[in-house]
């Protein structure tokens, strides 16, 4: 029961989303702040890494570095205890995509904030990409580990992760977008949320 509360209380957190509305990209942005993209971009990368770890430690797992890898050495994990760990980066990133969004779809935002936000997503962007191709099959990986607990394929689950990563891509970089496009993120992020907290 806790578990459902927990998930619907995520899900309530990712149902209040906002639009955004297009981030002006050209390469006088990305020459002139470059240093703001990148500090956004790297923070999303951080925050996706203490994600693994602020939920190993909130269920009392233990896990240890691998080289850039967060490895979990205990054998007896339960299935819906490895989905969680495994997504536990994925998760975080999602709500930090929003509040980056939230940012840049004020009406004013600073700039100095509205590039660090558009790196932030952007790093959100790049995280997907990299596991939807190169590290889909790694043994360590977040998608291998949530494929393993949940009996989905590799590429099923990297499916599952393209959809708010598109919808984000549309959101960052297509001007003002229709409505239903942030709360179909908003809500396939939710959806997995509570998937993954309820399995």
């Amino acid at each position: 029961m806790r578990r459902l509360v927990f998930a619907g209380l995520l899900l309530a957190v990712y149902g209040y989303g906002a639009p955004c509305y297009a981030f002006k990209w050209n390469a006088e942005t990305l020459r002139t702040h470059w240093l703001e993209l990148l500090l956004g971009f790297s923070g999303t990368v951080a925050i996706h890494e203490l994600g693994h770890i602020g939920v190993a430690t909130a269920t009392g797992t233990n896990f240890e570095f691998e080289g850039l890898s967060i490895v979990y050495p205990d054998p007896d994990l339960s299935d819906s205890d490895r989905l969680r760990l495994a997504s536990a980066g994925f998760q975080t990133q999602w709500l930090t995509a929003e509040i980056a969004f939230r940012t840049l779809g004020r009406r004013d935002p600073p700039p100095r904030a509205r590039h660090i936000a558009a790196g932030a997503v952007l790093g959100h962007l790049g995280i997907t990409l990299i596991y939807m191709t190169l590290l889909k099959h790694h043994d360590d990986g977040d998608v291998e580990g949530m494929a393993a607990a949940t009996g989905l394929s590799n590429s099923q689950v990297a499916l599952a992760l393209a959809v708010p990563a598109t919808l984000d891509a549309y959101r960052l970089f297509a001007g003002r977008v229709p409505g239903w496009v942030p709360k179909a993120s908003i809500a396939s992020k939710g959806l997995g949320v509570t998937a993954i907290w309820t399995f």
